[in-house]
């Protein structure tokens, strides 16, 4: 006589504990809340949050700031914009990554999520010498494979010395007599992401560095796409001067004056001599001369108002009319024809606002602001003006307590 078993089933309230957490669910479905979580859009491609300050007190002409330009960063690997101690930077979080607190929760979350968030996500870095050190020194080397996706972009142009005093593991100085090659230490991390997909740089990485271009098929087998990256940046000439090499952040009387522009350019990986001394030397100059040339001319003209030819081909005027009409927040991306036939996109990164934004902001501002007056707390602009008047005090006291100090040492 065989036996009979029974399976009774546990009322849901009876189920044990750790099957309700998120590591009793099944390997498939925490993979997916980590990828929800810890996946986001690169850098470039994320705006300002609606309670942003950046966002409001826009005019249908001003610039409504990046928010990768704005970012407060936490680690600043290599400062190539200068920032004074005195400086009052205005900046924001709204580009910042949010979620990886989640990688903190405990071992085996670390262990689970770290490759999904290391491969999963655009890595945007604004210069060469960040990738280095972030990657290089900070990323563990178990990690570095997991990387499919570096982008390398900056308005400002890269400096292209042959050799270099600095070591950026470190951060000593090299003596002099011991200088080494300027792109050695980018180029022996970048090996060393062996699994990257796609990889975008400035033109200048390659401009002399033709083996190492040559030999990324071997070094780098699953790389898929290979692109030169442009990024520009035009000023209103009425708005103040910028000097150069000054932190945008702490600029704040030109950040609703500026628009920023990226393209990239795909380089044909299987081209016969790819990677040649001769194919470097002319793809660099073709993209510098060309390319690059082109898209400025293009933004310029079409989309800024410039003159064609004339004393105003270069004058940027942003608040008499000459932006394109279209050009704002609801539309950032435009493929433009090049003279040689070719297409390209335009990604805007800093834009006017939309008359439908600006009206949708208004109405959420003014329906904010009566909350907090019903509920008896002042409006944001009230509390902004308070802590104004009270820094402005403060300065006053000290300037107060200096002066009298030298009165006395004057008697």
């Amino acid at each position: 006589m065989t036996n009979l078993t029974l399976t009774i089933s546990l009322p849901a309230h009876q189920h044990p504990a750790s099957s309700k957490r998120l590591l009793g669910l099944p390997l498939e479905l925490r993979n997916h809340i980590y990828h929800h979580a810890l996946v986001a859009p690169p850098k470039h491609s994320r705006t300002h949050d609606d309670d942003c300050h950046f966002r409001y007190n826009h005019t249908a002409t001003s610039i409504e700031p990046a928010a990768c330009v704005v970012l407060d960063v936490t680690v600043d690997p290599v400062p190539l914009q200068y920032i004074y101690r005195h400086d009052r930077l205005s900046q924001c979080r709204c580009a910042k990554r949010t979620t990886l607190n989640l990688l903190l929760a405990c071992r085996q979350v670390y262990r689970e999520a770290a490759p999904i968030f290391w491969s999963a996500n655009t890595f945007v870095f604004d210069h060469s010498d960040d990738f280095t050190i972030c990657v290089g020194a900070q990323l563990r080397p178990a990690f570095r494979p997991l990387l499919r996706h570096v982008y390398v972009a900056s308005a400002d142009r890269e400096e292209n010395p042959l050799w270099t005093t600095r070591n950026l593991f470190s951060g000593a100085c090299i003596p002099p007599g011991d200088k080494i090659p300027r792109w050695l230490q980018f180029w022996g991390v970048l090996n060393q992401c062996r699994g990257l997909r796609t990889l975008a740089v400035q033109p200048e990485v390659m401009r002399r560095h033709g083996a190492d271009f040559a030999a990324l098929s071997r070094r780098l087998p699953a790389l898929e796409r290979l692109e030169l990256t442009w990024m520009g940046k035009y000023k209103d000439d009425q708005a103040s001067h910028v000097p150069n090499r000054r932190s945008f952040r702490a600029c704040e009387s030109v950040q609703r004056e500026m628009v920023f522009v990226r393209a990239a350019r795909s380089v044909d990986l299987g081209a016969a001599d790819f990677g040649g001394a001769e194919w470097c030397k002319e793809l660099y100059r073709d993209f510098t001369t060309n390319f690059c040339v082109h898209l400025d001319t293009i933004v310029r003209n079409r989309f800024l108002g410039c003159g064609a030819d004339g004393p105003d081909r270069y004058r940027i005027e942003l608040h008499t009319g000459r932006v394109e009409a279209g050009l704002n927040d609801a539309r950032r991306t435009w493929n433009v024809e090049l003279p040689t036939g070719k297409t390209a996109r335009l990604d805007f990164l800093a834009v006017p606002q939309s008359r439908e934004t600006r009206m949708r902001l208004k109405r959420q501002m003014r329906a904010r602001d009566a909350a907090r007056r019903a509920s008896g707390k002042p409006t944001v602009a009230e509390e902004r003006a308070a802590r104004e008047e009270r820094r402005v005090e403060r300065k006053r006291v000290v300037r107060r307590g200096v002066e009298e100090g030298l009165a006395e040492l004057a008697l």
